[in-house]
């Protein structure tokens, strides 16, 4: 006689808590708005170009610890503690040149989201996330030089923004986030720095700075999870 196939049986941790560790790829955009914009040379003072906004990719670092709960196979929730780089680029033209700003913070953040489908395959999240911006950077390049700052907990930025994001997730872990932040991502204050390998700065007064991202990301779930009873599908 034949040997049987035995179906590979897989299960869905209910009414019992279970880890996840998850990573994701960022990209984010924003609006910023400014006035009183000036750049200032030894003899003269004149105005320049309004920010112009572009898509900014970042791959590292981004991790995140989830702590989950199914109350049944279609509804469930979690609770966690993630890091994340966050920002966004922006290209001014300064006397006929292009200076090119990137502005960015790590940020620590608590999520809590409500999870709505199927938890063997495909499930929609919807949370909230307050997250602490500690460490700030920012970056400006103007013809082939380049300056940059960095500051822990600066001024410069909105020390604590919360946020609110949807989540669409895939068999197999993978997902597709959009998140929006609450606060302006810059603190409503004046700027101003020097152009790097130029004897000029510039100044200029933000008076908005919102910040979303859509990031690609992958869920892997920790395989020491407290027993309990659990939801079973079968697989050929």
């Amino acid at each position: 006689m034949g040997q049987s196939i035995v179906p590979e049986v897989k299960t869905t941790p209910v009414k019992k808590w279970y880890m996840m560790n998850s990573g994701e790829l960022i990209f984010s955009a924003g609006e910023l708005k400014i006035s009183d914009r000036n750049v200032y040379t030894l003899s003269s003072v004149s105005t320049f170009s309004s920010p112009q906004n572009v898509v900014r990719f970042s791959g590292f670092f981004h991790t995140s610890q989830e702590f989950h709960y199914n109350f049944s196979n279609a509804v469930g929730f979690y609770i966690g503690i993630a890091v994340r780089n966050v920002g966004f680029i922006n290209h001014f033209k300064i006397e006929g040149e292009q200076m090119k700003l990137k502005q960015r913070s790590y940020a620590l953040g608590i999520p809590l989201a409500l999870k709505v489908g199927n938890m063997q395959n495909y499930y929609f999240n919807l949370g909230v996330e307050p997250e602490l911006m500690f460490a700030y950077k920012r970056k400006v390049f103007y013809d082939g030089e380049k300056s940059k700052k960095s500051e822990w907990f600066s001024d410069d930025v909105n020390l604590f923004n919360p946020s609110v994001f949807a989540q669409l997730n895939f068999k197999g872990g993978f997902y597709l986030r959009a998140k929006y932040y609450l606060n302006d991502f810059l603190a409503n204050d004046y700027e101003a720095f020097s152009i790097p390998g130029k004897t000029m700065s510039v100044e200029y007064k933000v008076d908005k700075s919102t910040l979303f991202y859509i990031s690609l990301g992958t869920t892997i779930k920790n395989r020491k999870v407290h027993k309990g009873s659990a939801v079973k599908t079968m697989s050929t």
